[in-house]
């Protein structure tokens, strides 16, 4: 019996090529889609840190406590195409292009100018403490840096976040009062002249502008832009340091604030509890909205906190991601303090100069 020839051997190799090619090409995209970046950043839940582990204080006694308040962190991380694919499917990331998150900045320069916003909101936040306790800070300023332009308001196209004040009408400012002091007799269409340090530019600029009425009063004028004193130089009764390693942006400050009260207070702020805390702290005690609370929120609801404590601004996005965390919304850091005591702590009943304290 003869068996007759198989294919000819010459011909299998041929054979194999597409399938070859398919493998190699499924291996190059794969590799693209993991390394090759595109022109968005997924917003993600990052941390939930607790302040008073990160406050050193030298100078005066401090007090411990069985309670925490924690400052809330997002993590931003440029996508990839995968990365964009898995964005897309959890609810608790947001995907942002990348003129939103940089503006007019390269990577590098965002990256400065969030870790300079930290180190001014955690000096505002100690003079907030500070002087809620009775201590005088004495304060100078280089200016006012701009956080947020809004739209469709008279600084809109003029101005970008990392700019600084330096000027208002031919008045320099150097204290951290003096723009609202200055804008203070200003009505809606009045004109105004700003000299403008544009961010990572040496050259300032001069503007002119026509106020707009601020939404909450018909009769304030506003530029349509919220700022944050910039360069300025603190005189502390002692020693306060934050540790926030790489951390940027502002939105800690109210956390930093109520932390630092725990912390050179006896009794307990919080009751025992934990809470977390997110929002910007102004000189006056004001709170301000912050960025990414939806997934500040996420975090917050992973964390085990029974509180979450959020500008009023962010209420109805911090509830949406909660979960069971109870969101208390406040506009002044007394607020927040009201909040802390119907939490069961002696936010209420802070002493004045704690004995000890110092001079």
């Amino acid at each position: 019996m003869v068996t007759p020839p198989g294919p000819d051997a010459r011909t299998r190799p041929r054979r194999a090529w597409p399938l070859v090619a398919l493998v190699v090409l499924l291996v190059l995209f794969t590799f693209g889609a993991a390394r090759f970046e595109l022109p968005y950043y997924a917003l993600r839940p990052g941390q939930v840190r607790n302040t008073e582990l990160l406050i050193s204080v030298d100078g005066v006694e401090t007090y411990s406590a069985d309670g925490s308040i924690s400052y809330t962190t997002v993590s931003l991380r440029r996508l990839t195409l995968f990365g964009y694919l898995d964005a897309q499917l959890d609810r608790d990331v947001e995907v942002l292009p990348e003129e939103e998150v940089l503006g007019e900045r390269d990577p590098d320069e965002n990256r400065q100018f969030n870790l300079q916003l930290m180190d001014n909101s955690k000096q505002v936040a100690a003079q907030v403490a500070l002087e809620k306790l009775g201590y005088t800070v004495d304060t100078s300023a280089a200016g006012e840096r701009v956080l947020e332009v809004q739209e469709d308001m008279p600084a809109d196209g003029l101005m970008e976040p990392g700019d600084v004040i330096v000027e208002v009408e031919g008045e320099p400012i150097d204290d951290p009062g003096d723009l609202a002091r200055i804008l203070s007799d200003n009505r809606p269409g009045d004109e105004i002249e700003l000299t403008v340090q544009p961010f990572a530019e040496e050259e300032e600029k001069e503007l002119s502008l026509e106020l707009a009425a601020a939404p909450d009063d018909p009769q304030r004028g506003v530029m349509g832009v919220l700022v944050q004193p910039d360069g300025v130089e603190y005189h502390f009764p002692f020693e306060i340091e934050f540790d926030t390693g790489d951390v940027g942006g502002p939105s800690a400050g109210l956390a930093f604030t109520l932390g630092l009260l725990d912390r050179l207070t006896p009794g307990e702020l919080t009751g025992g509890k934990a809470v977390a805390v997110t929002g910007t702290i102004s000189s006056d005690g004001h709170v301000g909205e912050i960025g990414g609370v939806a997934q500040k929120a996420a975090a917050v609801r992973r964390s085990g906190a029974e509180l979450f404590i959020v500008p009023a601004g962010n209420y109805e996005d911090a509830v949406a991601r909660a979960g069971d965390v109870e969101v208390v919304p406040v506009e002044t850091l007394d607020d927040a303090l009201a909040a802390l005591a119907d939490l069961g702590g002696n936010a209420l009943d802070l002493p004045t100069r704690p004995e000890g304290a110092g001079v």
